[in-house]
């Protein structure tokens, strides 16, 4: 690391906040240590290296700061002032575990009976508390099992021998439970290893001196065994919080809290996109202040060092296994399955094989991420930067992305939709053929086409005639055409169509302009016939959304274009009055049977309509349509709905290729229709004429448009 121009230079707040207001934003190296910048703008310093032990940045804003190697925690006047008071804390551990087991071991051996009674009970106090934190943590159920444990012992007592020194016994027993709880808890916040022993010292010395005082042997014995119980609990807990056990994590934040008295504080702070990478972060304070939240979006963790035992508030780093992730950058076969990485700064991050389920990774970054193979069923990405990442082999099962998750550059091969294989082995792989694998930009282009569509739900079967018109309302005031319906699905009776929709259209009011249309232009002797068809059995409702799905299936195959994109714009839509409309001239929605001699005829037309090619070297567009369009009529394998959508196809692109000067919307009429016979094409064998006809013309189609 570089050093800078105030390296090892003392600068107090303001001559910070002053030479930063004259532009200065290079502050390498310099001691700041116990500067308050509360409320400061220090956005884009450069802090690398600096000594910010013990400064305070309450509420200041710091986008872009960068904290690297700086050093952060206590001064030494803060450390030696810590260490006073664990040490206090020690001896009254030790002062409390003395004094009950000495004087638990008078009353066993030298008291009256009633006394005797009072010892025992004193005995069981501390034998269920111990017990208590040892098995429940330190938690609300422990701390209800000593409160049980203390009333029964009291009541017992109180009740045989009306012992007055019970109370004694009883509270000195409870009273050593959470002091030792509590000093082991500081001394493992604050690395003060020597109070364990300082306790111990401390417990034998006034046991000793309760013994000798009281002349009993006992009472040394059972002092001591007290002494040696607390140690050993302490210990005990001091292993379980450094393994971050659940049932101790109470004492863990209460000694990161004391820990953090002094230290650095972000507490309130603005720290998107702050780097603290390789700082050293022990007792710094990012616990929110008062009601205002600590704002770590995309902070760069990187080998931050003792981030363990920094006070981190309520943030998602928290959870072991994030904190692990964002300070390592290492997630390889990792289980993070609901993880909370909302703003997480992931770049680059290793994630081969991850467990993702769940997770929600809105708003991180996951730029050039090594995703191979990842579970990401459920994950919320939305908003998430995915730029330059490796998803090859990973599972997107219902994953939830949106319009501002960021899909560029991605390197991928092929994914999968499902995390469990189906009965025959599957789990979906895109592409679906196994042989193939998607190119550079597939990947984009598959998961954005979903983004640029819009899912119309029609309920209990469908009415063509309500259909058209909705239909004619979504061309007229969105731009929409019939060759953007992108597929047509039952489901359990309904209707499910996705329509393609022109940038910039808001996908709300495109389907609220086709409902209210659908819905105003529904008969009511349809709508009668539907509400009827809701209380027939349910062969009765299949059998009439089959027949609902047979019409719209035959009123979108025989869609047909007839003019350009260019004519389309510039002429209205005009009704013909025989049950069919146009669409600016260039499309016929009929609701007739398919007519595949029609349909055929009218593609020639429009393959005739091309203009000749202007040199003999570039190929006869008109030459590869008609080869299309004979591969289609002449190829056993296709259906006669398959036939029709295929020849739809194909005059779409001799519409495209009537147009003067191919803009933005002829290249999306090519790609659309291309995309159509590709499909068509990959479902069929290698023998067929469609097959065969598009692994040889597409391709120069793709050239004539200047699509590659």
């Amino acid at each position: 690391m570089s050093q800078g121009k105030y390296q090892g230079k003392r600068l107090s707040a303001t001559d910070v906040t002053r030479l930063y207001a004259a532009g200065e934003r290079d502050f390498r190296g310099a001691v700041l240590r116990g500067c308050n910048f509360r409320g400061a703008d220090l956005s884009g310093a450069d802090f690398s290296g600096a000594d910010i032990r013990s400064a305070r940045f309450v509420e200041a804003t710091l986008r872009g700061v960068n904290f690297s190697h700086a050093r952060a925690g206590l001064q030494r006047r803060w450390m030696i002032g810590q260490l006073v008071l664990v040490v206090i804390l020690a001896a009254l551990a030790g002062f409390l575990q003395g004094f009950a087991g000495a004087l638990i071991g008078v009353l066993l051996t030298e008291g009256t009976s009633e006394e005797l009674i009072a010892g025992l009970a004193g005995l069981l106090v501390f034998g269920v508390t111990f017990w208590a934190i040892a098995r429940q943590g330190f938690t609300l159920r422990a701390l209800g099992s000593v409160a049980f444990a203390v009333a029964v012992a009291v009541a017992f007592a109180v009740a045989v021998a009306g012992a007055v020194a019970f109370a004694v016994a009883v509270a000195g027993a409870g009273a050593v439970a959470f002091a030792v709880a509590f000093a082991f808890a500081v001394a493992f916040a604050g690395a003060f290893a020597f109070a364990v022993a300082f306790a111990f010292a401390v417990a034998f010395a006034v046991a000793v001196a309760f013994a000798v005082a009281f002349a009993v042997a006992v009472a040394v014995a059972v002092a001591v065994a007290v002494a040696v119980a607390s140690l050993l609990l302490g210990v005990y807990l001091n292993r379980r919080i450094h393994r971050y056990d659940p049932r101790f994590e109470n004492l863990r934040i209460i000694g990161l809290a004391f820990a953090a008295l002094g230290g650095t504080s972000f507490s309130g702070a603005d720290l998107t996109e702050t780097t603290v990478a390789q700082a050293t972060l022990k007792s710094t304070n990012f616990a929110d202040f008062h009601q205002r939240s600590t704002i770590l979006t995309h902070v760069r963790w990187h080998q931050a060092q003792q981030l363990d035992r920094a006070r981190l508030g309520t943030a998602n780093l928290q959870d072991l296994r994030v904190r692990q992730l964002l300070t390592t950058l290492n997630g390889i076969d990792q289980n993070l399955s609901n993880a909370d990485l909302r703003g997480a700064n992931l770049a680059g991050a290793k994630l081969h094989r991850a467990n993702l389920t769940g997770a929600n990774l809105s708003g991180a970054t996951l730029q050039n991420a090594e995703l191979q193979g990842a579970i990401l069923t459920e994950a919320n990405c939305v908003g998430t930067d995915f730029t330059a990442a490796q998803i090859t082999g990973a599972c997107l099962e219902a994953w939830n992305y949106d319009d501002t998750t960021i899909l560029q550059a991605i390197d991928c091969q092929y994914v999968f939709l499902k995390a469990q294989p189906n009965a025959l082995g599957w789990r979906e792989r895109l592409p679906h053929n196994p042989d193939k694998c998607f190119a550079p930009g597939d990947f984009e282009k598959y998961f954005r086409e979903v983004l640029d569509e819009v899912r119309l739900l029609i309920r209990g079967g469908v009415d063509p005639q309500a259909f058209k018109t909705a239909f004619q309302a979504l061309m007229e005031n969105h731009a929409i055409v019939p060759g953007d319906v992108r597929s047509i699905s039952r489901r359990d009776g309904d209707v499910l169509i996705d329509v393609a929709i022109p940038d910039g259209a808001a996908k709300p009011e495109v389907a609220r302009t086709f409902d209210s249309a659908y819905e105003t232009a529904l008969p009511a002797a349809t709508a009668q016939a539907l509400l009827e068809a809701e209380r027939r059995s349910k062969q009765d409702i299949i059998q009439l959304a089959n027949r609902s799905i047979d019409s719209i299936s035959s009123v979108l195959s025989n869609l047909t274009i007839h003019n350009t994109a260019m004519n389309h714009s510039q002429n209205p839509n005009v009704s013909t009055g025989d049950g069919s409309f146009y669409a600016g001239g260039d499309v016929n929605l009929s609701g007739s049977t398919i007519n595949l001699g029609e349909i055929s005829g009218q593609v020639s037309n429009q393959i005739n309509q091309i203009p000749a090619t202007a040199t003999a070297e570039q190929p006869s567009l008109k030459d590869i349509l008609t080869q299309l369009q004979a591969a289609v009529e002449t190829d056993s394998e296709l259906s006669d709905d398959e036939k029709a959508e295929a020849l739809q196809a194909v005059g779409r692109l001799a519409a495209a290729g009537t147009a003067p000067q191919p803009d933005d919307k002829t290249k999306g009429l090519v790609k659309r229709a291309t995309a159509t016979l590709k499909g068509m094409a990959e479902t069929l064998t290698d023998a067929s004429k469609l097959a065969t006809a598009c692994k040889t013309l597409l391709p120069k189609l793709a050239s004539l448009f200047a699509l590659v």
